[in-house]
């Protein structure tokens, strides 16, 4: 079984991107996202492991936010777009705003059993739940706003 600290270490090291340690033993971390133009914007993804959740297994979660849910959304092109990902799926979590205020967010996320993943899996999934995420930021929520 990898151990989820060591290669997100690694990767961040590698990359140059930010980790965070923050509280209940979730980790962050900063993806670059290149844009056309050669400049970059970052998706923040969490990461944490819940025990027991998948028939008994610990699952590890990946969550990154796409922007806050209100009725102009259009969800018909976010689910569609939802299948971006192989791993990963859309979908509408309790969460607060910057203000600290109540809202629900639209979030990508992705919780495959810890034991059965590989490095590179890590990695594949760590991605894709970033560039999701960034891909229905920037088209349903006015980009890097979240």
């Amino acid at each position: 079984m990898i151990d989820l600290k060591e290669v997100l270490k690694e990767y961040a090291e590698t990359k140059k991107y930010k980790l965070k340690e923050l509280d209940d033993g979730k980790l962050g971390i900063d993806i670059a996202m290149k844009l056309q133009d050669g400049s970059f914007r970052y998706q923040f993804v969490w990461l944490w492991v819940v025990p027991g959740r998948g028939k008994g297994k610990d699952c590890v979660y990946f969550t990154s936010r796409a922007g806050t849910y209100t009725p102009n959304v259009n969800l018909y092109q976010l689910m569609k777009e939802s299948g971006y990902g192989v791993y990963s799926t859309v979908t509408i979590v309790p969460d607060k705003d910057k203000d600290g205020n109540p809202c629900e967010t639209v979030v990508v996320q992705a919780s495959p059993v810890h034991e059965f993943l590989t490095k590179e899996e890590f990695l594949y999934i760590l991605w894709e739940v970033a560039e999701v995420a960034d891909i229905l930021e920037e088209r349903h929520f006015g980009g890097d706003l979240n």
